[in-house]
């Protein structure tokens, strides 16, 4: 079985690849390590870590030396961090986990850089209001699309790791936890979800492309916002649907969704035949605990087993009785191919041991096919010895 955790570079600078994945193994029980090959800021409380308690990691950055020629002449540039500028990380990680027989995992965050989206304003998420969103870059965007295909061939060529693990790669939503991000305003997931709307000059210029009236579009979109802030009482909590949508909005909206889910779809399939025609690299991607609503970041649910070899469902905070549920949907989706649950061993999201192994217990005899557990660095000792014991009581490992 896949067995695996996440792993940050900085994990591999402080305590370096050979006590890193020997812990993963001997302490844990696993066979894989998923490592951050790009990643973006953020701020870590690290328990156990050996040389510091607190990391903030650098905006948009690499952490393997990548290839220039394959980004020569492209508008986005990847950029490696200053902790491995003088030392491939993911070169020595793969040499490392060779030698005691575990596997590698080149981690991407793909469309979730503050970077590149801040510097390059035009390869970012535009809102109807004309306001460009610094996080997240548009996976609609040419120079996007060919820096993400740039990366990957680079990933699968030079270093052929036993997957790649693309987190993000979708129109990201409109909340993703910048820095001191302050939406202080309960918004209806409708409204969240019209937020979230890009309207760059690449999406614009799909839609057109597809006969769409997109200022049409764009002024609806804006009506339903106004009419929220304006009139929130209005609005209720109530989830959005595909068929909540078509009858709320006019058929120009629903025409501008289907055509993310189209170019989202040509994404997918760039990216599938250009790994598989590189490499036997396999490719993970990210699903969702409701499949049905993958739709809303530009994600066709049966086009997840088309294109993927793997997909990851992160059910950190589910109830027991909503993990089963998600689990008997998202295995039918994935019919023949793997599904990963990717869950988080502590206090803070399973409250005790006995509330975790239930959830893997669970897992196990609804038939995944791997577990992946977040992450080495925030992790505290004990709870390496939850997973090694819940993966026991469960029959998995011995």
């Amino acid at each position: 079985m896949y067995l695996g955790m996440w792993v940050f570079p900085w994990d591999i600078v402080d305590e370096g690849a050979k006590t890193v994945l020997k812990r993963i193994r001997d302490e844990a029980g696993l066979n894989v390590v998923s490592l951050a090959v790009s990643y973006d800021a953020a701020k870590f409380l690290m328990p156990r870590n050996p040389k510091r308690k607190v990391y903030f990691s650098e905006e948009g950055v690499v952490y393997f030396q990548p290839m220039p020629a394959w980004y020569a002449g492209l508008e986005l540039q990847p950029r490696v961090s200053s902790i491995c500028k003088e030392r491939n990380l993911l070169a020595d990680l793969m040499k490392a986990a060779e030698q005691i027989d575990m596997k590698v995992v080149a981690w991407v965050t793909c469309c979730h850089n503050s970077r590149l989206a801040s510097e390059h304003r035009s390869c970012a998420t535009v809102n109807c209001f004309g306001d460009v969103y610094i996080t997240h870059l548009c996976p609609s965007s040419y120079q996007v699309r060919e820096f993400l295909l740039a990366m990957l061939g680079d990933l699968v060529t030079n270093y052929k790791p036993y997957a790649v693990e693309l987190e993000a790669l979708e129109y990201m939503p409109f909340r993703h936890a910048y820095h001191h991000e302050k939406v202080d305003v309960d918004l209806p997931p409708l409204i969240e979800f019209l937020l979230g709307l890009c309207f760059c000059s690449s999406c614009t210029e799909r839609a057109q492309e597809s006969g769409i009236d997109v200022v049409a579009v764009r002024n609806t979109v804006k009506r339903e916002i106004e009419r929220y802030f304006s009139s929130p009482s209005s609005f209720t909590s109530e989830e959005i649907t595909w068929e909540m949508l078509t009858q709320k909005l006019s058929e120009e909206v629903v025409g501008y969704i289907q055509m993310r889910i189209a170019s989202m779809s040509s994404l997918l399939e760039l990216i599938h035949d250009s790994i598989k025609h590189r490499s036997n690299t396999r490719i993970h991607l990210f699903g969702n605990i409701r499949p049905g609503s993958l739709w809303q970041t530009g994600l066709e649910p049966s086009l997840l087993s088309q294109y993927a070899d793997s997909v990851i469902v992160l059910v950190y905070r589910l109830s027991v009785e909503e993990l089963r549920t998600s689990l008997i949907v998202n295995r039918a989706m994935m019919q023949e191919r793997m599904l990963i649950i990717g869950l988080h061993p502590s206090e803070k999201y399973s409250e005790s041991f006995e509330r975790f192994a239930e959830r893997v217990k669970i897992c196990v005899d609804s038939g995944v096919d791997g577990f992946s557990f977040f992450s080495y660095s925030v992790l505290m000792p004990h709870h390496f010895i939850w997973i090694r014991r819940a993966l026991t009581q469960a029959g998995i490992i011995k």
